[in-house]
């Protein structure tokens, strides 16, 4: 009997005056799990180092939502509306990024995750969408059509031209890194999905497809990284 993937999950960083607390979404380790995977929540990882150890022994990686970016990384100053995640998991976060995509893992990044690839990859964020003139909510879990580009991964994964999705964030990718190509818009023009042309399997999505598993099309995504993973 083959075993199982190990898929790689990292956290939220809570902290509780001089303590940090690591915090997952059960809806990301339940959808590994439906798709065939073996969830393994990962730590927050102080060094490049411990990230290259610890993803040494995974087969793909989910790198889940959460807090916003700091601008530094991409030279802008702080939106008064952006609230920053914790400097230790944003450390963590980009070394694990860096170590999935330099051994070429296969890797699931959902809304927070693929902003931070993007900016891994050099790119930049809108820091507020609402600032973005046309651009209606995308918050607070409000579903919508997006529109898939081209023969991508993406709409190979979800089969039709227009899924519907949900919506969490309010910041989005802007300037698109290098090796990236946009796979998804929304009807008001933000960049909903973008996958890797350098890497065998590397997809963003800026929607939950973890909170939308009544959906067999959003299922796919986690099978098809599962796949992927054997």
């Amino acid at each position: 009997m083959k075993k199982k993937p190990l898929i790689g999950l990292n956290t939220k960083l809570v902290r509780d005056g001089k303590d940090l607390y690591h915090k997952l979404d059960t809806n990301y380790v339940r959808a590994v799990q439906k798709a065939g995977g073996v969830a393994v929540v990962m730590p927050a990882f102080r060094s490049a180092a411990e990230a290259r150890e610890y993803l040494g022994r995974l087969d793909g990686v989910v790198f889940t939502g959460g807090p916003d970016l700091d601008p530094k990384r991409w030279g802008e100053r702080k939106h008064p509306k952006a609230e920053l995640m914790v400097p230790e998991r944003e450390t963590s976060d980009y070394a694990a990024t860096r170590e999935a995509l330099r051994r070429d893992l296969p890797t699931l990044a959902i809304c927070c995750g693929a902003q931070e690839l993007n900016v891994a990859l050099g790119g930049s964020l809108h820091q507020h969408v609402g600032d973005l003139p046309g651009v209606k909510k995308h918050s607070d879990g409000v579903r919508h059509p997006v529109r898939t580009f081209g023969s991508s991964r993406l709409s190979e994964i979800v089969g039709i031209e227009t899924p519907t999705v949900n919506s969490w964030h309010h910041q989005a990718c802007a300037r698109i890194g290098r090796d990236l190509i946009v796979t998804a818009g929304s009807p008001d023009g933000l960049v909903e999905a973008v996958e890797s042309v350098t890497h065998r399997w590397v997809v963003g999505v800026q929607w939950h497809p973890e909170r939308m598993q009544d959906d067999r099309r959003q299922r796919a995504l986690f099978s098809a990284l599962v796949s992927a993973a054997k």
